[in-house]
């Protein structure tokens, strides 16, 4: 990445149904070669389509782009299916190996949080596959803290491994009992999404290498 990047070549911006296989690609080699995601089979581009499609009914998809290229994504999900549960969301968060280190998982998840928070979404939850010292460290940088340890939960490669939880509640979050559901993002007033974007790219730009 040179610094002219820093001035024209990144962006933050919601997925699209077209990104897909793009998207798909930054994905890949975290499936194959990582117990970071404890999915083992590559999804195909269909579901894979589908998915974007099924978290944008209702929450935020990002991606980062350098030059066109979409080099990472981040996505907040339903963490419990119970009615109880709906101002609750999970965090994702993937970035090619190439662009680890350029500040862009901070910019999307500044993005992310900043759109939870316009949505109503009051608790933010990160489930980390251990050992993952640079999650833990970004989600601490935003105020998450560890809940609890899921000893031996997850078995890949022929191993165990262990899943942290970690929590952020959103200050100064909507109170249900006031302003009701989170609102879908489609739904979301443009001033707040442009904002949230606009906020994160100029972190972004402003990391510059």
């Amino acid at each position: 990445m040179s610094e002219n990047d820093g001035e024209h070549g990144l962006s933050i911006r919601f997925a699209s149904i077209d990104d897909a296989e793009a998207i798909l690609g930054v994905y890949t080699p975290y499936v194959l070669n990582t117990a970071l995601t404890f999915e083992s089979t590559v999804p195909s581009i269909e579901e894979f389509r589908a998915r974007i499609a099924r978290t944008q009914q209702m929450y935020p998809f990002l991606v980062c782009t350098v030059d066109d290229k979409i080099v990472g994504f981040a996505y907040a999900a339903e963490s419990r299916q119970r009615d109880a549960y709906r101002w609750n969301a999970e965090l994702s968060i993937y970035v090619d190996s190439d662009y680890h280190r350029r500040g862009i998982a901070t910019a999307l998840y500044t993005a992310l949080f900043q759109i939870t928070r316009a949505q109503g979404i009051v608790n933010l939850y990160a489930v980390i596959a251990l050992p993952n010292d640079a999650s833990v460290a970004l989600h601490r940088h935003f105020g998450f803290r560890e809940i609890g340890v899921h000893q031996a939960t997850g078995y890949k490669f022929n191993r165990w491994y262990d899943v942290v939880w970690m929590h952020h509640r959103i200050e100064g979050a909507h109170d249900p009992a006031i302003h009701g559901l989170p609102t879908p993002i489609e739904s979301l007033h443009r001033n707040d999404v442009d904002t949230a974007i606009t906020l994160a790219t100029a972190l972004l730009k402003g990391v510059g290498t």
